[in-house]
């Protein structure tokens, strides 16, 4: 069923339609064979940026939309209850456009944001390794500096990316010196040389969209792909997980909101004893705590 939101302008009212009406053609109709199968929805994400959803929370100068952080989560909430797996990778894309536009210098963000914004190019966060996940300061994968401004040599494996090997860009995170203030961030592309990917990890849902281990053979990243100055890359990484755990509590709120439907629908067409289970009392309190929690 439509939530009954509360959003600031008449314009995020029509955002939220216009996301709910994508997200009923494109995304319900798919989502079941798609995830059954573990099959990529080719082109769907291409649709999102069409669309305007991909850069929802970012300046429109760069292509993005302009909304306030509330909206853009109220967005990822209709598609997370269509189609979680798709809504927590946008979070992620959203996520991972974060360092460029937060500590970029205005020639990256010239060149590159726009397409990152708009959904040309879809991205991936590269943070957490086989034995550095929450411990993020215990990260070991190098970034080299070459001579003579030859850019840096990237050597390491990192973990569980959500669009690992689909997508076009990631924010790579990669030490540069040793301590907490030697790991630096870098905006890699997904087609450098000497990067590859893991086979998908097995996981209990959000099947469609990968999420792989990367492997960096020492692929050269040009100096300009440093974002930010040497050795804030913690700072940055931070910084931009901050927002991203709203977008994935906003992914998980709406998929919480489509169980919920499931349940009531199913319990106005289920009877026993001669009355729909909805109006056996017991149950009634259950689905009210369920509301109320939602």
């Amino acid at each position: 069923m439509d939530v009954d939101r509360l959003l600031p302008t008449p314009e995020a009212a029509d955002l939220i339609a216009l996301t709910r009406e994508i997200a009923d053609k494109e995304l319900s109709p798919r989502v079941d064979e798609h995830e059954a199968a573990e099959t990529y929805p080719e082109g769907l994400f291409a649709t999102l940026g069409e669309a305007g959803l991909l850069g929802l929370a970012y300046p429109e100068e760069y292509g993005g939309g302009g909304q306030p952080y509330e909206v853009y989560l109220q967005v990822l909430e209709e598609l997370a209850a269509r189609w979680a797996a798709v809504a927590v990778a946008t979070s992620v894309h959203t996520l991972a456009c974060h360092p460029l536009h937060a500590f970029g210098t205005p020639e990256q963000k010239e060149r590159w944001l726009p397409a990152m914004l708009e959904g040309r190019t879809v991205g991936g966060y590269s943070l957490s390794e086989p034995q550095a996940g929450s411990d993020a300061a215990a990260l070991s994968c190098k970034a080299e500096r070459q001579e003579d401004g030859g850019g840096y040599r990237i050597t390491g494996t990192k973990a569980w990316i959500t669009h690992g090997g689909r997508a076009g860009f990631y924010a790579l995170f990669a030490r540069t010196a040793p301590g907490s203030h030697g790991v630096s961030c870098f905006l890699a592309p997904g087609t450098t040389e000497g990067l590859t990917f893991g086979a998908p990890e097995r996981k209990m849902g959000l099947q469609a969209v990968p999420t792989t281990a990367a492997y960096w053979d020492g692929a050269l990243l040009e100096e300009d792909r440093l974002v930010g100055e040497e050795g804030q890359g913690l700072q940055i990484a931070f910084s931009a997980l901050d927002n991203g755990r709203l977008g994935i509590a906003a992914c998980a709120t709406g998929l919480a909101q489509a169980a919920l439907d499931t349940a009531v629908a199913y319990a106005n067409e289920r009877t026993t004893f001669g009355r729909r289970i909805v109006d056996h009392q017991g149950l009634g309190f259950l689905l009210a705590d369920m509301a109320a929690a939602v």
